[in-house]
């Protein structure tokens, strides 16, 4: 029986859990997980997308009873959620938005990540009375936070801000899901608990959204192009990259505690993001990427200027919010587990073996597997 500090088979053996944005990168990680803990998830999302998608290459469809509707309808959501009848819900649609879109697609983005947390929630009050839902965790993203002049580490109580409108949109988005709280599920027995967990940078093997940096790598690797750093990207500057398995971790712990009895007292914001050592620049994430593939990366111009401005191990100041994971350690146990190489190497791993047309789900289960026992052994 799988048991550590954290995670628990026994909580979740037989949960009923309604997960909206199943289909996605973090999704497919979090239902394979949640079977393999023994829950029965039902998922809720419009489609999947165009491009590749791990969900079809882990064989997901075929198993996993999925309602289809929009986000933003509470209707639909309300009917969903009496049909499937969740203990926990997991509100992952739009936690893993690409970092630039185009211009067009920027309302639609609000609409995602602020109207639909608001038609879920406005769902969750209505059922009340006939589903059981105990838990709802929902997840946003480091980019949350108002930009600030220090350099310490943010706190969940930092300002909300954004500075782009994907980082906006989750901001509104945990706006929206403090005043559901505050107006509707102010930690009653009966009511269910709601948190909020804001991630770091999200990476891991089965990404293969536009606009992301890693897929981008990795496409590049397959199809044998040459890897451009983004125009953009500010040279010796590190980002927090989180492997998704870190972050789902954060996020099983805090609806474990969200059950009753006491889970009002973790009804809150948290930061799960990686230990500041572990930040890392872009082009030091390629070069470990390519290495860890087995391919050469010719270092462009502007890299090796990077690379000689951050110094060997790829650190320098950071380009996006580092997290204050402070509270998740002491009052969840939760700390990340692997270092900057280790989480490359695992996200190669999965990389590689799409490449030669292995099992996606065997490779997944066993990386899911592999990252329990690190829960297990350092508590």
């Amino acid at each position: 029986m799988m048991k550590s500090a954290m995670l628990e088979r026994d909580f979740w053996s037989g949960k009923r859990v309604f997960l909206t944005g199943h289909t996605g990168f973090m999704g497919s990680w979090l239902t394979l997980w949640l079977e393999r803990l023994g829950a029965f998830v039902t998922g809720y999302s419009n489609g999947l997308a165009a491009n590749a998608s791990m969900y079809r290459m882990c064989g997901l469809e075929a198993y996993v009873p999925w309602i289809r509707g929009d986000i933003r309808d509470t209707r639909q959501l309300v009917a969903a959620l009496q049909q499937a009848k969740p203990d926990l819900i997991f509100h992952l649609a739009g936690a893993s938005t690409p970092a630039s879109l185009d211009e067009p697609a920027f309302a639609e983005l609000f609409g995602v990540e602020s109207v639909g947390t608001a038609a879920l929630l406005d769902a969750v009050r209505l059922v009340s009375g006939d589903v059981p839902v105990r838990a709802v965790v929902l997840v946003t993203a480091d980019d949350c936070y108002a930009a600030q002049p220090w350099a310490a580490g943010l706190r969940e109580s930092d300002p909300l801000g954004g500075d782009t409108p994907a980082a906006a949109g989750k901001a509104c988005a945990e706006l929206v899901a403090a005043a559901f709280r505050r107006a509707f599920f102010a930690c009653g027995a009966e009511g269910p608990a709601m948190a909020t967990a804001r991630t770091g940078h999200l990476i891991g093997g089965g990404d293969f959204a536009a606009g992301r940096f890693v897929p981008d790598c990795v496409r590049a690797v397959a199809q044998g192009r040459a890897l451009q750093l983004p125009a953009a990207d500010r040279p010796g500057e590190a980002w927090p990259w989180l492997h998704v398995l870190e972050a789902l971790a954060g996020c099983l712990a805090l609806a474990q505690r969200l059950f009753p009895p006491g889970g009002d007292a973790f009804a809150e914001a948290w930061n799960f993001g990686p230990r500041a050592a572990d930040a890392r620049t872009q082009a030091w994430l390629a070069e470990a990427l390519c290495d860890g593939l087995g391919s050469h990366w010719a270092v462009p111009a502007a890299a090796e200027r990077e690379a000689a401005g951050a110094g060997e191990r790829g650190r320098g100041p950071s380009a996006a919010p580092l997290l204050d994971t402070a509270k998740a350690a002491v009052r969840l146990g939760w700390h990340a587990r692997l270092d900057a190489r280790q989480a490359v190497m695992l996200v190669a791993e999965w990389y590689a073996a799409w490449m030669k047309g292995l099992s996606l789900r065997e490779i997944s289960a066993a990386q899911i597997a592999r990252y329990e026992g690190l829960l297990a052994e350092r508590g």
